[in-house]
């Protein structure tokens, strides 16, 4: 069972406590960090922490692949390190068979062995579907009819992904775009490979969207995506699970990442505020209206 995260030098810290909550569940699982430009203490720190977890682990230094994206003009409100992900059949080209790709803001709570098992024939990529208002497949050039999917947890058929050229064909896009690519390398797989993508359940990314819209389902990886009820790292988190993840900091020797100073945006707040006082139905349909808005304000859709 391999396991691929990728990061940067100002996520090292959430990257080793979801790591380490991903053996707690998964003993001896093979950690491989895409590691963006890390000094070799940032790496030692990863490495100490997987193995003394029951981990076995491996890094490779993906700095200058991701340095030579920079002049395509990519997304800066994402890491740019998660673009390593697009590179992973590549960057382990002696191995066979599935990964799982998980992004460092997560928090796995169960076993992940079933979904190496997930039937996806000729299909690259397995990932579940995002939480986003219509308006949003616009922004990108997406048909209204088609998936907008989540790549912060993508299992990935190495052999499939060579076979059909995908780095390639989404290189060429980011090259040449069709449409905007705001939640940058995202944007551009949901758009070239979304004939393709095998649909995962949502409890394998599981979004912090997913609380307010009152999803019923066990969720196996947490998944803080964006500033919704404010990741679980910041003092001014109301994250239902913040506690559980305070825990998971502790068990990981990494205790004071977890109180971050950050305000959540006030935006935020608001949307936390009503989601408390409001009757679920109600709410949800203000959630849209507000997702609808902020598409508006900020693309002018």
């Amino acid at each position: 069972m391999t396991v691929v995260y990728a990061c940067d030098e100002n996520y090292v810290a959430i990257t080793v406590v979801s790591a380490v909550s991903l053996l707690k569940y998964n003993n001896a699982a093979h950690v491989v960090l895409l590691g963006c430009n890390l000094s070799q203490e940032k790496v030692n720190l990863v490495k100490v922490s997987i193995e003394k977890a029951g981990g076995v682990f491996t890094h490779v230094d993906v700095g200058q692949k991701i340095n030579s994206l920079q002049q395509l003009g990519v997304s800066k409100y994402v890491s740019h390190a998660v673009y390593a992900r697009i590179f992973i059949a590549d960057l382990l080209p002696d191995m066979r068979g599935k990964v799982l790709y998980i992004d460092c803001d997560t928090l796995v709570v169960d076993s992940v062995e079933d979904i190496f098992k997930l039937k996806m024939g000729s299909s690259p990529i397995a990932l579940a579907p995002d939480v986003v208002h219509d308006a949003y497949k616009k922004v990108i050039s997406l048909e209204k009819s088609k998936t907008y999917y989540n790549t912060g947890v993508a299992l990935i058929d190495l052999e499939n992904w060579r076979t059909l050229s995908c780095a390639k064909r989404i290189l060429d896009e980011l090259v040449s775009p069709h449409g905007k690519n705001p939640l940058g390398d995202q944007d551009v797989i949901v758009r070239v490979l979304n004939d393709e993508i095998v649909k995962l359940p949502r409890c394998w990314n599981f979004l912090s969207q997913y609380f307010l819209l009152g999803v019923d389902e066990k969720p196996k990886i947490y998944h803080f995506s964006g500033n919704t009820l404010g990741r679980p790292w910041y003092n001014s988190s109301r994250h239902p699970i913040r506690k559980q993840y305070i825990e998971a900091a502790k068990e990981a020797g990494l205790l004071k990442v977890v109180f971050q100073e950050k305000q959540m945006p006030i935006e935020y707040k608001i949307q936390y505020l009503l989601w408390r006082l409001l009757p679920g139905f109600i709410y949800r349909h203000i959630f849209y209206l507000m997702l609808r808005v902020h598409i508006f304000i900020a693309y002018s859709v």
